[in-house]
């Protein structure tokens, strides 16, 4: 099986920016809240688990309507996706949810 170009540089990006996300996040912590590494551990496990899964499959999708030719790169992309997805997942979930309600009324 051979894997794309693309979608392998997309991950790595990924990747890359759940690392710096977490080095922010452990970097804004508090003395007392670095006790509790174990919960950000599982955090940042589940958030390089979602951008991995994210950047892997929607690259192809995304790049060519990005606008901008110098950020059509798969990893910036991935990075992208890394770095922010864990914190915009619950407000593209909720707007989701709101919409397919919206449209649930209207049948």
């Amino acid at each position: 099986m051979d894997i794309d170009p693309d979608r392998l540089r997309a991950i790595v990006g990924a990747l890359g920016g759940v690392a710096v996300y977490g080095l922010v996040q452990i970097g804004a912590l508090s003395v007392a809240e670095r006790a509790t590494l174990r919960d950000l551990t599982i955090r940042l496990a589940c958030a390089a688990g979602s951008a991995v899964i994210i950047a892997g499959f929607i690259v192809k999708a995304a790049l060519p309507v990005i606008p901008w030719a110098a950020v059509r790169e798969p990893y910036l992309f991935g990075f992208a996706v890394g770095a922010f997805s864990w914190e915009l997942l619950p407000l593209v979930f909720s707007v989701v949810k709101r919409r397919a309600a919206e449209r649930a009324e209207k049948l």
